[in-house]
């Protein structure tokens, strides 16, 4: 009887610090939130301007990258929303007004000079995005986001390697 008050006794005393533990890693800090607005501008900008490039291109593989950036940031767009949800954060449902701007710039264009803009597009687009998932796992504070964050930078950043790569073959 005694082993089961001491338990008992234990498990209050544990439930009550972490009640007030002020490092609780299901809230939202202001990167956090900044990450979840931006890495869902960041993923619709994508799938907007891969679905101009997988039709405009004139290169296979400029219109090879742009299927895949619908299908990949497609992907990562619905573990977002699903995330948002969760955390009942509404973001973004479409790209900001700048890459807004830049698909109807894209639209636009055609031949080598569309290929060239789209993919030079696409490597700053990649750097920018792989300094934000690499910030929001140095100072965001949600684990789910931050794991999301891990999962996804791998996959910007081959993003951004396969971008260069086009980029100098395009030179």
């Amino acid at each position: 009887m005694k082993c089961v008050f001491v338990l008992a006794a234990a498990f209050v005393f544990f439930t009550a610090c972490n009640k007030n533990d002020n490092n609780n890693t299901t809230t939202l800090n202001g990167q956090d939130a900044s990450f979840l607005q931006n890495a869902s501008y960041a993923n619709h900008a994508e799938i907007d301007a891969g679905a101009i490039a997988a039709v405009k291109g004139s290169y296979d593989s400029v219109r090879v990258f742009g299927s895949m950036m619908v299908t990949d940031h497609g992907g990562a767009q619905s573990v977002l929303d699903t995330l948002a949800s969760g955390l009942h954060v509404t973001i973004p449902s479409t790209a900001d007004s700048a890459h807004v701007a830049m698909a109807t710039v894209l639209q636009s264009l055609s031949g080598s000079v569309f290929d060239t803009t789209y993919i030079g597009a696409q490597v700053r687009d990649h750097m920018a995005a792989a300094a934000l998932f690499q910030q929001e796992l140095s100072t965001g504070n949600n684990q789910q986001l931050k794991s999301y964050a891990n999962q996804y930078l791998p996959v910007i950043q081959m993003h951004l390697q396969e971008a260069q790569r086009i980029q100098q073959t395009l030179q």
